[in-house]
């Protein structure tokens, strides 16, 4: 064998190795290209497999968006309606052993449920012969008002409780968006303000300005004061004694002294009286003397009369009767 030929052999083998690696390289490709290729096509087949093009009636989107919507609702039905605002009122009577220990009972039991007394009247006299009662006014929180009332009805015997609200959920909606209302007109008038240039333009923006802002501060307190109310509630309370104390035995000497001041007192009233009847017909003589005078002469001239017409009737002579 030539050498030549052994010679040119290796020369050869390494110019087929870079073009078979080429090879490799562009397969390598192209097979990926065909891969992706398939997996878009796949997705898109999927995304169109429920469109009608494909066979699905067409009733079926209007199915899902349907169920689209009805799972979109759901959420909103379960939410529960809002809770009515109520202003709530109690009014209690008891009636107690001891008014004292009842008035600190009270006062004790305010403050464990974080509540203030408003009013308070001792109607207590010194007399022991009357109801003695005591009247307390009181707030506490809305959540704590049957419990309060539970814990005051242990105090004593309930002769009256009663409960009462008020609903004013309407009121407060209707004010808080007229509120509202109220503060987007201050905000566009101070928008004006700025641009306005005349005088007489920028007072009378500022006129008006300051009536919305009145407006504004008058229904805020409404509604403050409405809250307020609701989330207190107050609480009338009335304390009375369970017996009447009969009066002390008072002694012999203080009863006939007072016997004696009661018999002299109305000895000396009767005795006023008597005097006070005598100016009265002093004062009114003329109206009452005349008539009585007249009625004294016509009386003496009637009977006057009948005298004279007795004496001048003669008189039958006396007639003896004998009896055979």
């Amino acid at each position: 064998m030539p050498p030549i030929q052994i010679s040119r052999l290796p020369q050869s083998s390494h110019r087929i190795q870079p073009i078979r690696r080429g090879l490799w390289w562009g397969f390598g490709l192209i097979a990926t290209l065909a891969l992706a290729s398939c997996g878009a096509i796949n997705q898109a087949n999927k995304a169109k497999g429920n469109s009608p093009e494909l066979g699905m009636p067409a009733a079926a989107p209007a199915a899902v968006e349907g169920n689209t919507s009805s799972n979109k609702e759901a959420p909103s039905a379960k939410i529960p309606p809002s809770r009515p605002q109520l202003i709530k009122s109690a009014q209690i009577t008891l009636q107690v052993k001891s008014i004292e220990d009842s008035l600190k009972a009270v006062n004790l039991l305010s403050q464990k449920t974080e509540g203030d007394i408003l009013e308070l009247q001792d109607l207590r006299s010194g007399s022991d012969e009357i109801y003695q009662t005591v009247f307390i006014k009181m707030r506490v929180p809305q959540e704590k008002l049957e419990m309060t009332l539970d814990a005051i009805a242990q105090l004593g015997t309930v002769r009256n409780r009663s409960i009462k609200a008020e609903d004013v959920s309407s009121q407060l909606v209707d004010l808080q968006a007229r509120l509202k209302n109220l503060r987007q007109t201050e905000v566009q008038l101070q928008n004006i303000l700025q641009q306005t240039g005349s005088v007489g333009d920028v007072l009378k923006v500022t006129q008006e300005l300051s009536r919305v802002r009145e407006s504004i501060e008058q229904l805020d307190a409404t509604v403050t004061n409405l809250k307020s109310q609701v989330a207190y509630s107050t609480i009338e309370v009335r304390l009375s004694d369970t017996v009447i104390k009969p009066a002390p035995q008072r002694d012999l000497g203080s009863q006939v002294q007072d016997t004696w001041q009661s018999a002299t007192n109305a000895v000396a009233g009767f005795s006023l009286g008597l005097l006070k009847l005598s100016l009265w017909l002093l004062v009114f003589a003329p109206y009452w003397l005349v008539p009585l005078g007249l009625t004294w002469y016509w009386r003496s001239r009637h009977r006057k009369s009948q005298q004279n017409d007795r004496s001048n009737t003669p008189k039958e002579p006396d007639i003896d009767i004998i009896e055979m």
